[in-house]
Parts: C-alpha cells; sequence; structure tokens
C-alpha cells in the first residue's frame, strides 16, 4: 500500500502558494448596483433554479450497485469497485430538484468576501439519485462560497483568495465548475495569481479530506482509519496570451489521497500534466488539449504505476448569416484499460480529476473523457435576441472495448471483458433556449442515444438489460429548466 508523504505533499503545496490570475474575476456573476456604509460596498444576489428530468432506460441507475465511484478504484480481480448489490430493472427515471442560492459580497479598498448560501434538493426523496465525484449527497444546506480575496486595485493584476470558492481552469476538462449540475462544485483552499506581462500564472491547494482519523460509522467499517494526511490537489496554471487567436496554456496537477479520503477517491499519487491551445476572434473559436497521466494506484497487493493519456478538441464558428447561424464541432479521446490487470501492470484508465459534468461531452451525461472515442458537431442559432435553438450529433464509441464506461458525472455504468465492439451508440441532441425578460432563463432539450453494441454488451453485464434480457435499442432524455436570477 502507497505510505504517506507529508514531506512531499508540503513542499509542492509552499511552492504552488508562492506562486500567484485576475482570470479568477471572469467566473464571478454580474455585480448588483452597491449599497456603500462606512466605506464598504455590499452587493446582494440571488438565484433560483428549477430543472425536472426524464430518462426511459437509464444506463447508470438500478441492476449492478458498486461501492466507489472512483475512476480508479477496482475490485479485486475486476475492472470494476467491489458490488454491492443488485437491484430492480429501472425503465424510467424522473425528478424534479431546485436550487437557490443567496449572496453577499462585501467590497473595501483591495479586500473582498464573498459568502453565498446555497440549498439543493430534490422533490421527494433524495436517496433515489446517485451523485457524481466531489458532489454533497442531497439534500444539500451549505455555503457554496465563502472566501475573502485580496487584490490589487490598479496596474499589475494579482491576487490571493482563501476560502471555499469555484474554480475553472481552461475548458473545464479537468478542473471545473460544474454548475449544470444538481449542486455545483466549489474546493475548499487558498489560490494566487499574478499578472506578468501577457502571461497569467495561477497556482491552487485544495484540501479535499483533512488530516486525522475516521470514526468506524465514517469509515464503513468496524475499526476507525488511523490518522492520515488526509487529500490534497495542488495546482499550477499558466496563460501566455500570444495574440487573440493564439493563447498558450500549461497546467499541472497534482492529487495526494491518503486516509482519511472521499470515497469517490483511490489511495495513491496522481499527477497530470496538460496542454492546450486556444483562440477566439471574429466569432471563430477553437481550443487543442493534451493531457498525459502518471503516478501510483494503491491495489490490493502492490502499488500500480499509473500512465494514461488524453485529448480534446473544440472548433465554432458563428457566421454573419440570417439567424447568427453557428457551426461547431468537437472530438475527444482518452485511454482505458481492457478488463483486469495483472500485479504491476500499468494502469491505462485516463481519470478526469474533477470535470464539469456537461460542458464538454454532450447534454445527456452519458459519458465522460476516460475510455472514450468521441466525434460530432453541431449547429445553432439565434433568430431574435431572446431565442436560441440548437441541435447536436455525436458518435460515441470506446478506447478499450473490454474496459469500463463511466458517465460524465464519472458514475461506473459498467464493463464486458468480452466485449469486442467499440460503437457505444450515437447521441442526438435539441434545445432552445428562451431569455425573455434579463432575469429570467427558460431553457428545453431533448436528447436521443441509440445504443451501440458495445453499450447493449456492458448494460446487459451490468443486469440493466430490459424485456425478457433485451438491452434497450434507444434512451430518451428530456429536461425542462428554469432560472430566475438577480443581478
Amino acid at each position: 500500500m502507497i505510505r504517506s508523504l507529508p514531506f512531499v505533499s508540503i513542499a509542492l503545496g509552499s511552492t504552488l502558494l508562492a506562486l500567484a490570475p485576475r482570470r479568477a474575476g471572469a467566473q464571478v456573476p454580474p455585480q448588483s448596483e452597491a449599497v456603500t456604509l462606512g466605506g464598504f460596498a455590499f452587493r446582494p444576489s440571488v438565484e433560483l433554479r428549477l430543472r425536472g428530468e426524464l430518462r426511459r432506460y437509464p444506463v447508470d441507475t438500478g441492476g449492478d450497485v458498486y461501492s466507489s465511484n472512483a475512476v480508479l478504484a477496482e475490485g479485486f480481480g475486476g475492472a470494476l469497485p467491489p458490488l454491492l448489490d443488485t437491484g430492480e430493472v429501472v425503465r424510467t427515471q424522473w425528478f424534479f430538484a431546485q436550487r437557490a442560492r443567496l449572496g453577499l459580497t462585501v467590497e473595501r479598498g483591495p479586500l473582498t468576501g464573498v459568502l453565498t448560501l446555497q440549498d439543493a434538493r430534490l422533490w421527494g426523496s433524495d436517496g433515489a439519485i446517485y451523485v457524481g465525484a466531489g458532489e454533497p449527497s442531497l439534500p444539500d444546506t451549505a455555503p457554496h462560497e465563502a472566501y475573502i480575496d485580496l487584490h490589487t486595485r490598479a496596474g499589475r493584476r494579482a491576487f490571493v483568495r482563501l476560502g471555499r470558492q469555484r474554480i475553472e481552469w481552461g475548458d473545464g476538462r479537468l478542473i471545473g465548475a460544474n454548475d449544470e449540475a444538481l449542486t455545483a462544485r466549489s474546493l475548499d483552499g487558498v489560490r494566487a495569481g499574478v499578472q506578468l506581462g501577457n502571461v497569467d500564472v495561477e497556482a491552487m491547494a485544495v484540501i479535499l479530506a483533512a488530516p486525522g482519523g475516521a470514526p468506524p460509522a465514517v469509515a464503513g467499517t468496524r475499526k476507525p482509519i488511523s490518522a492520515g494526511t488526509g487529500t490534497q490537489l495542488y495546482g499550477l496554471n499558466a496563460i501566455w496570451h500570444i495574440a487573440p487567436l493564439l493563447h498558450v496554456e500549461a497546467t499541472a496537477l497534482a492529487r495526494i489521497a491518503r486516509e482519511p479520503r472521499p470515497s469517490w477517491l483511490t489511495p495513491g499519487d496522481t499527477v497530470v500534466l496538460d496542454a492546450r491551445i486556444s483562440g477566439d476572434q471574429r466569432g471563430f473559436r477553437y481550443a487543442l488539449e493534451g493531457a498525459y497521466e502518471l503516478g501510483r494506484i494503491a491495489t490490493f497487493t502492490t502499488d500500480r504505476p499509473l500512465g494514461a493519456f488524453a485529448a480534446a478538441a473544440r472548433a465554432e464558428l458563428e457566421t454573419a448569416l440570417p439567424g447568427r447561424l453557428t457551426f461547431r464541432a468537437r472530438g475527444a479521446y482518452a485511454t482505458g484499460d481492457d478488463g483486469p490487470l495483472e500485479d504491476g501492470e500499468t494502469q491505462r484508465r485516463f481519470d478526469p480529476i474533477l470535470p464539469d459534468a456537461q460542458d464538454n461531452h454532450g447534454p445527456m451525461g452519458l459519458y465522460g473523457w476516460s475510455n472514450v472515442i468521441e466525434a460530432g458537431g453541431g449547429v445553432g442559432a439565434s433568430p431574435w435576441e431572446a431565442l436560441t435553438v440548437a441541435a447536436g450529433y455525436t458518435f460515441v464509441g470506446l478506447a478499450s472495448p473490454g474496459g469500463r464506461w463511466v458517465t460524465a458525472r464519472l458514475l461506473p455504468v459498467g464493463a464486458a471483458p468480452d466485449n469486442d465492439s467499440r460503437a457505444l451508440g450515437h447521441e442526438i441532441d435539441l434545445s432552445l433556449t428562451l431569455h425573455p425578460w434579463e432575469p429570467l432563463r427558460l431553457a428545453l432539450g431533448y436528447g436521443m442515444f441509440l445504443f451501440g453494441e458495445g453499450a447493449q454488451a456492458i448494460v446487459t453485464r451490468a443486469n440493466r438489460a430490459h424485456d425478457g434480457g433485451r438491452p434497450a435499442d434507444i434512451q430518451h432524455w428530456v429536461f425542462l429548466q428554469t432560472t430566475l436570477s438577480a443581478p
């Protein structure tokens, strides 16, 4: 098993904290009119979101239930986490969810304090929905943001931010705010950023699990977990703004997972080195990204080395045609593993750390940046200022046919070691967004997923087949969302 590395963690954390972009400003919602009192500026905010979803033949509900949704977690001699139970087949799943936020920003000179309280819950029983990696169990009432920000007011931008905060780097493929999820994501830690000419540098140190021990009720064992160094995530990001169509970005992440740890993580050391090139000018936007993952993972016998790769690309062209007709294309690849691994064999399944669940891999959320082949495109238009319509198509496949299929929330769908088909299926989606009034936003979407042979083999193996043991041919998905916010 992997042993604690407290000195490595402290040294790496200290290095990152000494570095420091004010790109965090792009993540802050529009500010309201300030109320000034005694030299302080107070800015309130409020948001209420109601969302309903319906899925016919869901792929991650019912059937086999696994003990963990950790991408790198495995049971002994298998490609999946340990099996806990096998439930009834679920043919139709639907729910209504609500999320309310009440925030206050206080400013004085170079100092800003933010507190945003969030309440997220389902209508009815909250135990019917599985949560993804890093998502709190529902219902959840807690601060979504609670931080103090010390920053420059003029000249070269620099800041230090301490507390619970939203963090999103690049396209959010590795670190994202995940705002479309039921609860969204915020992290507890410290960030620092500085502008050096046309280069923005940012560093972070985040606590995912505090050091110490865990009692049996929390650990899920008969004996308490002995004290450990906990779990931390460190990151360094730099963007060189060369030209509007050429921004070069480099990211390094290091996740040190020890006991006590979140249930969605496997003990080990995971390091990700990522490079991204992007641009945006005159209606043309693009991004190219590649990441390599290395480290080691704790197993039942010896530590297993990690070596995985992922790549992604997207492009968008907004034309001057009527309705601002926009064309989009995207593709992605991430390595996986074919079935159980031998002792000492390198793990090739890519772990996307803490990604956005839907912004990069289709609105249905059926697959993530792990053991995947993706190719697709779409078209959108805004015939009126308040109306946007879009349609898209995506082919989804498995990089390793015998490996694990995970959703965008990193939930394991299953694996079929004897599967020889790469085809998971074809996704077709339609959406409509209406913004009739500044505080009000309405969204409606429909998705259809045509199961390929690979998907049918995995669903059958996971005991989610329907109609007398025959897997479904099509999944239907519908959602309706209403958001009211101020400012």
